[in-house]
């Protein structure tokens, strides 16, 4: 025996079921925001992390292994409060991804160059750059991120 089931839905005078789809794309794009702390704490952690060599030496690996330690948490940390999976950045998100970590190899050198050179101090500049770098690249992936959960894609 096969039952069919009608739904009637009342969507108002003025209102649309794909008006509502995109209404829900909008809330659920503004519930996986990444939460506000995260871009400042992983600009952070890539710029201790490009400092390193100046800081600790450059035999030292236990601090960059920290550093990656603490960084996984925080990104893990941030995915499961949005509940929000990485792995649909979008275009925009993979190609800020394919610029942060070549920039941080290049910077991560050029401290080890610097402090090599015993220009000790001026590490702290592609140590700053890393940071910025990985702040708005952390920034790009989010709203990359969003954009793609708000298109439905």
């Amino acid at each position: 025996m096969r039952t069919v089931i009608h739904m009637k839905t009342d969507y108002g005078a003025d209102s649309h079921p794909f008006d509502t789809l995109a209404a829900d794309r909008a809330a659920l794009s503004e519930r996986a925001r990444m939460p506000s702390w995260l871009s400042p704490a992983l600009g952070l952690i890539t710029g201790a992390w490009v400092a390193s060599p100046a800081l600790f030496g450059r035999s030292d690996d236990s601090f960059g292994l920290f550093l990656y330690v603490a960084a996984l948490v925080l990104v893990l940390g941030a995915t499961r409060a949005t509940g929000v999976r990485l792995h649909s950045v979008g275009a925009r998100g993979r190609i800020a991804f394919g610029v942060l970590v070549p920039a941080g190899l290049l910077l991560y050198s050029a401290s080890l160059a610097l402090v090599s050179l015993e220009l000790t101090w001026w590490s702290l500049v592609p140590s700053l750059l890393m940071a910025a770098v990985t702040f708005g690249a952390v920034r790009m992936i989010d709203h990359s991120r969003r954009s793609k959960l708000q298109s439905g894609h």
